[in-house]
């Protein structure tokens, strides 16, 4: 074999491991997607998110969704900021698991002045 022809060989074998790395990659979002997806479905109306003092429409990160698994507690309400006038109101379990439960909006806009769980 010629040098140009293994150099030619060598530039499509890694121009096809570039090609599957990129599927893989393509693969794996769509499966992170998907977990939160379904996870955004098993925790909707067990968090809310509060707009304080404004109208503003809210971009909720999928990736908070963790987060609110995680932070979750027993019998205390959580409160996570996703910046100075909006946070995610997490309900605790003991809350949750009553049996007259009833889900939450998913947002809610209130003024400083009547906010929920302001002490």
């Amino acid at each position: 074999m010629t040098k140009k022809t293994i150099l030619l060989l060598n530039f499509f074998l890694l121009f096809s491991i570039g090609l599957c790395a990129q599927q893989g990659d393509k693969e794996k979002a769509k499966a992170e997607t998907d977990r939160l997806m379904k996870l955004y479905q098993k925790l909707e109306g067990t968090y809310q998110v509060q707009v304080i003092d404004s109208r503003e429409k809210v971009g909720f990160p999928l990736a908070t969704l963790d987060e609110i698994v995680s932070k979750r507690q027993t019998s205390e309400t959580v409160y996570l900021w996703l910046k100075s006038n909006i946070r995610v109101m997490v309900l605790p379990f003991s809350e949750i698991n009553k049996p007259e439960f009833v889900r939450l909006p998913q947002t809610a806009y209130y003024s400083s002045d009547n906010l929920p769980g302001n002490k």
